[in-house]
């Protein structure tokens, strides 16, 4: 029956071209069939339409992607096998950077809700193609379900959906009405696929063969671009072809980088979607600049592509190319048989300088949150902490003493328009969320409502640590959740003599270990007394870390400024707000931490354990 009704809309019923795609075909292969009958017998409306029509008037809107079939054939380098794919026809690249729009049919119309794992379908298709293509503002998806056609629209943010409406007649001998329906029909989709890709998915125009992009300042707010794909002839291009591997999430926060040239320095491109809500990263590098905080990569250049797309902001950076990451470095350094001490001390000096940029930062009122191994970069002797898009400014009080200038605050805030009060107080919020998970603190594994410059410490300390693991697998790493990484660490590092052994370090390490005791004792150490049990158990516990041992991994004026530093700088005081519990394996705008199969996790300390149980116990019945 659903194949009369097809077969009687207008025009389509003499069509051979219709016939030969509609026979002995059922389910969705028949409904894809009429959909490519349909769109081939539009695409030559419109050629005769344009070539009739007067030279005077404008020309018909010819179409503009090449609509291919994947049924049973997976999109080239994927592993999907949409029913239909819009494709880009000029694009250098081939398989999902292609990609314009998808096509997913089903037999059956749901005009209310959509089935969930029709959904899930959808959400895996944008995923592929927000991974893929780093030029996008949304991505698009026609659903085919029975006659009726719907537009998805899916944003970093919201997600949309659009009823075009009818592609066929309900009756063999359909009323005036009933065509007009489906004439309107027609007519959206005609808008919809003859859309230049900058007016509909990208925020410059993809259809070319150029690799290269420029930013143009536009209007009053110099802050604000307009990008173009241009040729390699540009003085100002920045090549896109150098895309540096990094998962991206299909929702939320999201981040390309690029490897490039900018006016002949090695330079790092980085596109970012950030909330309007969250701090951008380019103010947060200009405040930096403004503070004079050394370790801390040179930005060349910066700007809002988009300032408020469906509550996202769309920002570039071009900077400094910083090297690679600390174990790269190590084991870079072990390949070229560089004597293992000789590496020691290499790491020792990084140490130095990153706490160093650290401990500026927070006296100028800012924290990073989420120091990890892939941001810290080393290069000719020189570590400088990288990627700050995470990090808050906390504003100077009369109870904040080390804290940012309000006014700097202000400025920066014009220039990237934001609302101050609003971004900073937001930022406060995502202290128990933010951070890359197994170089968490143990306070932050647990929720911790405030944080301060110990925990970014004790992030560096996990990071050394395991640039000299001789692999993850190890009780100190293992990752089943939050609260099991914290338990296990707690017990682990009240072994002072023992605590290397459970992150799968062993033998004779030397400089390096003393670095790492000096650190440990600094961390977790009050006096004599090991306070990782207070870490557990106290949600407004404060560490007062000991100078002495500062002095063993710091250099001399780091230590000093550490000196003014209120307690309340290294670790804020606790307000009496209760921890956060995660949802998530770490940061709630990151890709999930896979996780590996549930084993049972014997922490060496048992108190540690029942503390951690007892509070959960406690949590539950409030």
């Amino acid at each position: 029956m659903f194949m009369k009704k097809m077969m009687a809309t207008k025009g389509m019923e003499g069509s051979e071209l219709a016939k030969s795609l509609l026979n002995d075909k059922t389910g969705e292969d028949a409904l894809m069939a009429y959909f490519f009958a349909l769109y081939e017998a539009m695409s030559q409306s419109a050629s005769k339409a344009s070539g009739q029509s007067d030279k005077s008037e404008p020309k018909f809107p010819q179409l503009r992607y090449i609509l291919a079939d994947h049924q049973r054939k997976p999109i080239p380098g994927s592993t999907h096998k949409a029913d239909g794919v819009f494709y880009y026809p000029k694009r250098v690249h081939h398989g999902i950077p292609r990609v314009h729009m998808f096509v997913e049919a089903k037999v059956a119309s749901t005009p209310g809700k959509i089935p969930d794992e029709t959904m899930d379908q959808l959400f895996d298709y944008v995923n592929a193609v927000w991974t893929g293509q780093p030029t996008r503002t949304f991505v698009p998806i026609l659903y085919l379900h029975g006659e009726l056609l719907t537009l998805f629209v899916f944003t970093r943010g919201p997600w949309y959906r659009i009823e075009l409406g009818s592609i066929c007649y309900t009756s063999v001998n359909p009323h005036l009405p009933e065509i007009d329906f489906v004439r309107e029909t027609l007519l959206r989709l005609w808008f919809v696929i003859t859309l230049p890709s900058d007016r509909f998915g990208h925020f410059c125009d993809v259809d070319t063969r150029l690799q290269s992009i420029s930013f143009g300042r536009s209007g009053s707010n110099n802050k604000l671009v307009k990008a173009s794909l241009v040729d390699s002839k540009d003085s100002n291009k920045l090549s896109l072809e150098m895309r540096i591997p990094r998962m991206a999430n299909p929702r939320s926060r999201l981040a390309y980088l690029f490897d490039t040239m900018y006016q002949s320095k090695k330079a790092v491109l980085k596109l970012s979607w950030t909330p309007v809500r969250r701090l951008p990263e380019g103010a947060i590098y200009e405040y930096l600049r403004r503070a004079g905080i050394g370790g801390v990569p040179e930005v060349y250049d910066s700007g809002l592509i988009e300032d408020n797309f469906f509550g996202y902001r769309l920002e570039y950076i071009v900077l400094e190319h910083c090297g690679q990451s600390i174990g790269s470095h190590v084991k870079d350094s072990r390949r070229r048989r560089v004597p293992e001490s000789e590496i020691h001390k290499q790491v020792g000096h990084f140490v130095s300088q990153v706490s160093s940029c650290l401990v500026q930062a927070r006296i100028h009122g800012v924290l990073h949150r989420d120091i990890s191994d892939g941001n810290i970069a080393v290069s000719n002797g020189q570590a400088k902490v990288i990627d700050w898009g995470y990090a808050k400014i906390i504003e100077a009080s009369p109870s904040e003493a080390q804290g940012a200038s309000p006014s700097v605050i202000d400025e920066i805030a014009r220039q990237w328009g934001f609302e101050k009060k609003e971004v900073l107080d937001n930022e406060i919020s995502w202290d128990g969320m933010t951070g890359t998970v197994v170089f968490m603190s143990i306070s932050v594994l647990l929720g911790m409502t405030k944080r301060g410059l110990s925990d970014d410490i004790e992030s560096l300390f996990y990071v050394i640590i395991r640039a000299f693991a001789k692999s993850d697998d190890c009780s100190g790493f293992r990752h089943y959740d939050n609260n099991n990484l914290a338990l296990a660490r707690t017990g682990i590092l009240g072994c002072a003599n023992k605590y290397l052994e459970f992150f799968n370090i062993s033998g004779d390490v030397g400089v390096l270990k003393q670095m790492l005791d000096a650190m440990h004792r600094y961390l977790f150490f009050s006096g004599d007394r090991y306070i990782g049990h207070d870490l557990v158990s106290n949600d407004c516990y404060e560490r007062l870390p000991s100078l002495d041992m500062a002095a063993r991994f710091m250099d001399e004026k780091t230590v000093h400024a550490l000196r003014l530093l209120s307690p309340s700088g290294l670790r804020k005081p606790c307000t009496g707000s209760k921890r956060k519990r995660k949802t998530s394996t770490s940061s709630s705008e990151r890709a999930p931490f896979a996780r590996k199969p549930l084993r049972e996790i014997n922490p060496p300390n048992a108190t540690a354990s029942r503390q951690i149980q007892t509070r959960s116990r406690t949590r539950r019945r409030n």
